[in-house]
């Protein structure tokens, strides 16, 4: 679970924060053996809302959007997916169906963890069962902050703490040493994360510009000044 195919589990530079960080040597030549990894380009899927769950899939690198589909078909992204996180372990844990779709947002690494090879690992190895109960709560406590950032932070503020975890996973310096952040998503996923309607984005992005926080151009976001930005930051 590297960022190169032939790495093995042992080396894996993300291992650390997974799940699978509960097993032992042996246990873990055991998921080194029988892994899948595969590297994707954007705009492919994992698995598609409603497939069965065959097993769970470990991010070594790159990005994943995990989108949800209404009545109408029309498709809502509910969540980012970086290194070192596990997709699918719910549907796993629940024995059903996938809820959703996982979708590459952008080249990506991720291995591929049959059911069976999950299960013998979760007989052996009771640690890694709480692993993934702590991975629940982590979840379960994320949407509760989603939840009350929706209710209690401006549009303005959720979009510059969304830019700033953005930039903190994906930004650099450009050649002139500003602060540079390539947005991995649409505008439209954009109002989908931090709840917001498309129209709403842009007028809070026409004021971040306004006030000098940042240039949009595009897909490119460029901070003037990065210390002001985190300034306007509502507290944690």
């Amino acid at each position: 679970m590297s960022g190169k195919l032939n790495a093995t589990c042992f080396g894996c530079q993300v291992r650390h924060s997974t799940e699978w960080c509960a097993l032992n040597d042996e246990e873990l030549a055991l998921l080194d053996g029988i892994k899948i990894p595969k590297a994707y380009e954007a705009g492919t899927t994992l698995f598609h809302q409603g497939d069965d769950c065959d097993g769970i899939y470990c991010m070594s690198s790159g990005l994943v959007g995990v989108r949800r589909l209404d009545a109408a078909g029309n498709s809502t992204l509910v969540r980012l997916c970086g290194p070192g996180e596990t997709i699918g372990y719910r549907s796993f844990l629940k024995k059903s169906g996938h809820r959703s779709t996982a979708e590459i947002m952008m080249p990506s690494v991720v291995c591929f963890i049959r059911r069976t090879t999950v299960r013998t690992l979760l007989e052996q190895n009771p640690n890694l069962g709480l692993r993934f109960l702590d991975h629940t709560l982590k979840d379960a406590e994320e949407f509760e902050d989603r939840h009350f950032e929706s209710v209690t932070f401006t549009v303005r503020s959720r979009l510059l703490s969304l830019l700033m975890v953005l930039y903190e996973r994906f930004g650099q310096l450009n050649e002139n040493g500003e602060p540079v952040l390539e947005l991995p998503i649409s505008r439209q996923d954009i109002a989908a994360l931090i709840g917001a309607s498309p129209e709403t984005i842009s007028r809070s992005i026409g004021a971040v510009q306004d006030e000098g926080l940042a240039q949009f151009r595009g897909r490119k976001v460029l901070f003037h000044n990065l210390d002001a930005v985190l300034q306007q930051l509502p507290a944690a």
